[in-house]
């Protein structure tokens, strides 16, 4: 069975833009490895982790919300909002 999130997806695409290649891709037999699962991020532990946090931030500020970039940046928000809330907090 596919993954869920791939199939609505794939429901918001042009079925007639893919390949015939990516199309068998897609009907093929589950092998196991197709689902990245949910983990929590690891926190920041250090100044420099701060910093390079900040940085990635810096990168993807104008990043378009609901997109792979959008997310990421919501990550970097909330791991530098819980370190700060821990070394400097108010």
């Amino acid at each position: 069975m596919k993954n869920t999130k791939i199939n609505i997806l794939l429901s918001k695409c042009d079925a007639t833009a893919l390949s015939d290649d990516f199309a068998a891709r897609v009907d093929s037999p589950s092998v196991g490895n197709e689902i990245i699962t949910y983990c929590e991020e690891t926190p920041l532990s250090s100044d420099d982790e701060y910093r390079a946090a900040l940085k990635k931030i810096e990168g993807l500020f104008d990043a378009i919300p609901n997109t792979a970039e959008g997310s990421e940046l919501e990550k970097w928000i909330s791991l530098v909002e819980s370190y700060e809330n821990e070394h400097f907090p108010m």
